[in-house]
């Protein structure tokens, strides 16, 4: 399937993981797609997935899947390698939205600063305990 479409840039987490994740994950499926590797055999996807996502998804997959990184993924499907990459990112999406509604706390009117500190603890233990 030889081709003259540039490669797609490696994956970089940057300040925004999730995020990243989405965009580097939706141009993967069009490169498949454009390049009609989308009708491959699995271990080729896989291997395709492997080889253009770069040393970052490598370590990430190493460390918190259980997926082989040398010989080709067997028996996994590029479809279950996608979906275990969205669950782990989707951590960062949560801690994310949470530091955001943190961030969003001010003292209303009338507001008691004992259930203004309340409120704010609650809410600073929920940014730190996004499983």
């Amino acid at each position: 399937m030889a081709n003259n479409l540039p490669t797609i840039p490696a994956f970089e987490a940057g300040t925004n993981p999730s995020e990243s994740w989405r965009y580097w994950k939706k141009d993967f499926e069009d490169y498949l797609e454009a390049l009609r590797y989308s009708e491959a055999p699995e271990k080729t996807k896989t291997t395709l997935c492997r080889h253009l996502s770069g040393e970052e998804l490598k370590k990430t997959a190493t460390r918190a899947f259980d997926l082989k990184t040398n010989d080709g993924c067997e028996g996994v499907t590029l479809q279950q390698v996608l979906q275990e990459f969205d669950k782990y990112f989707l951590i960062y999406q949560n801690e994310i939205f949470a530091s955001f509604k943190f961030l969003e706390i001010k003292q209303e009117q009338g507001f008691a600063m004992l259930l203004l500190n309340a409120i704010m603890t609650s809410r600073r233990t929920a940014c730190y305990m996004i499983k």
